[in-house]
């Protein structure tokens, strides 16, 4: 059993691994990047609402780890939700976390990447899926947040805690 599937939930694996699971052969994916989509709620969620969102993804010092920060868009400005340090399955192309939100509830994140797309589930509490992601890959590079050097940064720096759902 792999690192991946032992961390999620059956329906979770199913939905997040999908996309690599379909490749025959897929060449060296790397989530580095901005990726800008969709995050929309499912009908299990309960206080949810559909958001656009923009996640950039860098390499963390630490080996298959990454930070990845988490903003939503509205009438084309930028706000913080979360900031996590994220987990890679390089053979699988999957980032994962679990952390906790500001409602003490246990979420996990899993995001399949194959090629320049990103697609994936917030589940919440080991059994309901509360948001699927889709993204595309706007920039090889993570972009600059929008308020780096204005002296405000993301919510949370760990992958334990998070100010929201996203």
């Amino acid at each position: 059993m792999t690192f991946v599937t032992r961390l999620l939930a059956p329906a979770a694996c199913a939905f997040a691994l999908a996309t690599a699971a379909n490749a025959q052969t897929p060449p060296p994916v790397q989530p580095v990047g901005t990726w800008s989509g969709t995050s929309k709620c499912t009908e299990q969620a309960v206080i949810c609402e559909d958001q656009t969102v923009v996640i950039r993804v860098t390499k963390d010092a630490q080996p298959l780890l990454y930070d990845v920060d988490f903003t939503t868009v509205s009438a084309g400005v930028e706000t913080p939700e979360n900031h996590l340090v994220m987990v890679y399955n390089d053979t699988k192309h999957v980032l994962t976390a679990r952390f906790n939100d500001e409602r003490k509830r246990l979420n996990f994140y899993a995001l399949a990447v194959k090629e320049d797309n990103m697609a994936g589930v917030l589940l919440v509490n080991d059994k309901v899926i509360e948001r699927t992601l889709n993204l595309k890959r706007t920039a090889a590079e993570a972009t600059p947040l929008p308020w780096a050097g204005s002296g405000t940064s993301s919510s949370s720096t760990s992958s334990s805690s998070s100010s929201s759902s996203q």
